[in-house]
């Protein structure tokens, strides 16, 4: 669950004053979705780009310390991040709270002309809810945990669904699972066209996925998850709200001219892949920040969809 914090303040810059943006967001996923390594991996943001847009990933609460912790300690000898806690409830359960600058080039559209480029500064807080949250949904009715979870989810403005990229076998009883979820969305009071849906296909350095992460619309609609694409887009078209599609892959690639996924797979079936990260000294994820913005936004960035 990712609660972008409203916030006043702001920080002067050699260019400007950043732009503080906000939105209410919230994260769901399947087990073994990634979840939780995404939000380390953003958290830790290691190797960072030069080139990139992110100027910087800051965690700011004792939670986000903690996640950075785990980046270093855990993800970094090659080892895998615990699972979340199914019993915890929603007000048990760890918020991490970050703060993502984007540099200056990436002004935000004012009715007005800006004469220098800002600064965007996004403050987000996340819940990391276990991975059974989403398959309760097909199997469990009436469970208090459960319905706390959905009540809280269906609050906010913008879901992050994410998928691991592999599960495609999987496509029907996630497209099941987003029907009933859906359904809550659409009984709350917040106007469609404020609701932001980001399906994220994660782990996108596995091969067959890696070659087309920058056609994720493409990529879920006509290989990996077409049931699902299908029941986001009715859902759209009936007035529910935005959809996007998005990849990432919090460990990334190795190489350039040959690039191979900079990972060691444990596991591979019906339930998806689960790898550690290979090379430590080189680790970088790639589209961490891209689902993020537009959720905030709305609108998409092309060097944040590289990145």
């Amino acid at each position: 669950m990712l609660d972008w914090l409203n916030t006043n303040k702001t920080t002067r810059s050699s260019l400007s004053e950043p732009i503080d943006r906000s939105a209410e967001i919230r994260v769901i996923g399947d087990r073994g979705s990634g979840k939780t390594a995404y939000m380390a991996s953003l958290a830790y943001w290691p190797n960072a780009n030069t080139s990139s847009p992110v100027q910087t990933v800051t965690p700011i609460n004792d939670d986000a310390n903690e996640l950075v912790a785990k980046a270093q300690i855990i993800l970094e000898q090659g080892l895998q991040l615990e699972p979340t806690d199914l019993n915890a409830s929603v007000d048990d359960i760890k918020d991490y709270t970050l703060s993502i600058v984007l540099k200056g080039q990436f002004t935000w559209k004012t009715p007005k002309i800006t004469l220098q480029p800002q600064l965007v500064k996004l403050n987000i807080s996340c819940k990391d809810y276990a991975g059974e949250f989403f398959s309760d949904l097909l199997h469990k009715s009436g469970d208090s945990l459960l319905a706390d979870y959905l009540e809280d989810c269906v609050r906010a403005t913008g879901i992050m669904f994410l998928i691991d990229g592999t599960t495609h076998r999987k496509d029907s009883e996630y497209a099941n699972g987003l029907d009933k979820f859906l359904m809550a969305l659409d009984r709350t009071d917040i106007s469609s066209n404020q609701r932001r849906v980001a399906f994220v296909m994660t782990k996108c350095e596995q091969s067959e996925l890696w070659v087309n992460r920058h056609k994720p619309r493409e990529l879920a609609q006509a290989s990996r998850f077409p049931q699902t694409f299908r029941k986001l887009q009715g859902w759209e078209q009936t007035g529910g709200g935005q959809v996007d599609y998005f990849t990432t892959s919090a460990f990334g690639m190795l190489g350039s001219k040959y690039p191979e996924p900079n990972s060691t797979q444990l596991k591979r079936d019906r339930d998806g892949t689960t790898s550690v990260i290979k090379d430590p000294k080189r680790w970088r994820p790639f589209g961490l920040v891209a689902p993020i913005y537009w959720l905030c936004t709305g609108e998409r960035h092309k060097e944040l969809d590289k990145d």
